[in-house]
């Protein structure tokens, strides 16, 4: 790798590609790139609740180019609540590969070095279905048409994070979604604090001046059985409450983009997308910018939180959250992604992720409320979330959810 600057390799297998990881490395592994960042040559940390984060960020890049690098890139999580700091960096040098090589066929998930001392659930079960209970009340008083309730899983490690089994998994069973990995200041060298895990959701890619969005609202689980998976796949087209909670994200997305675009191209309805657990309706958008300056922060900061992890109205579903959920979520459903020295980029919306710290991982997932859902399925819903990134941990255990 060279400083500051961009590599064009051919496509690498994913184990090649893992030769160059180390604990503080970056990873954001989509459809349409492979970025591996290591060390960190300026960061910051910054909230955009005066709208500032953008400008943070553009004075970041030129200070990079100041100091020499040809191509800097940027990279970011921003978290749930845009009101509290985001994390930005500039490593010191990355790579920039095509889309990684995958078997034909995806390999067994691997079992990891680690073991689990510790569990536990916040809130639990019935806690939770309290928690959903409690905020459809909120919602009717406050004419709030969605909000999204999660809960998380803490999990206690018998010795620091296996990182290269855990990111060969998700990178092997997330081929079609986002897999990244952020280390965070806090921690040693070798064992840094670290934001990671495998979204199926884009919020918004720039390429010169086209934007693409990919929402998704409305899940159904998986089956083992052909018949019964397909079954769940149609009742989840057929359902009237899952279609409204997509229409609610759709309308938000396409309000927000008109401002920044033009020669939208909007499905007239969801199709079917999935991951190995789960089936989701998702729409894909694509829209041409007006000005070729806005970046692809930018859009995303514009676009986040959407209603698919927020709900609508933004601001009142955000304090309903936030007054009902009895975690603070962190970098949980906020935003992971890149940025570079054009605008260029690619944010996905931060879930089915851990944060990981001091052999501690905490786990999160939440499910979209409207009028019509039931507290115990909207559970089942998180529980069948969680085991996405749960199975990529390849712990030996079981973990109760």
């Amino acid at each position: 790798m060279t400083t500051g600057t961009q590599n064009d390799v051919r496509a690498a297998t994913i184990e090649q590609w893992l030769q160059h990881y180390e604990a503080g490395s970056t990873v954001f592994a989509s459809p349409t790139v492979s970025l591996l960042a290591q060390g960190s040559a300026l960061e910051l940390r910054a909230d955009n609740a005066q709208g500032q984060l953008q400008t943070h960020a553009q004075r970041l890049l030129e200070q990079a180019r100041q100091n020499g690098m040809e191509a800097p890139l940027l990279l970011g999580v921003i978290p749930f609540n845009p009101a509290r700091p985001a994390y930005l960096r500039v490593p010191v040098s990355y790579r920039r590969d095509p889309v990684l090589r995958r078997p034909v066929q995806r390999p067994p998930l691997a079992r990891s070095a680690n073991t689990v001392l510790a569990q536990s659930l916040l809130p639990d079960g019935p806690g939770y279905e309290d928690s959903v209970a409690r905020i459809l009340t909120t919602m009717r008083e406050r004419n709030i048409h969605k909000t999204v309730m999660a809960r998380t899983v803490s999990i206690t490690l018998n010795q620091p994070l296996d990182r290269l089994t855990v990111l060969r998994n998700m990178l092997h069973s997330n081929p079609a979604g986002y897999t990244y990995a952020m280390p965070l200041p806090e921690g040693s060298v070798h064992d840094p604090s670290t934001f990671f895990g495998a979204s199926p959701e884009l919020l918004v890619r720039r390429q010169g001046e086209w934007v693409t969005v990919n929402p998704l609202a409305g899940t159904a689980p998986r089956h083992a059985d052909p018949r019964l998976d397909q079954a769940s796949a149609e009742a989840l087209m057929a359902s009237a409450k899952d279609r409204r909670e997509h229409a609610y994200v759709i309308d938000d997305v396409v309000r927000i983009l008109s401002h920044f675009c033009e020669e939208l191209d909007v499905p007239p309805g969801p199709s079917l997308t999935s991951t190995a657990n789960l089936w989701h309706l998702s729409t894909r958008v694509r829209a041409r910018l007006r000005n070729p300056d806005i970046s692809s922060l930018e859009l995303a900061l514009a676009m986040h939180p959407t209603p698919a992890v927020c709900g609508q109205p933004t601001a009142a579903a955000m304090q309903a959250i936030e007054a009902t959920e009895c975690f603070d979520r962190g970098y949980f459903a906020g935003a992971i992604g890149w940025s570079d020295s054009r605008g260029n980029g690619e944010w996905a919306v931060a879930i089915r992720c851990a944060h990981y710290a001091q052999q501690r991982l905490t786990l999160s997932a939440g499910a979209g409320i409207v009028e019509g859902s039931r507290p115990e399925l909207e559970r089942q819903e998180t529980g069948n979330k969680l085991l996405t990134l749960i199975h990529s941990l390849g712990l030996a255990q079981d973990i109760t959810l």
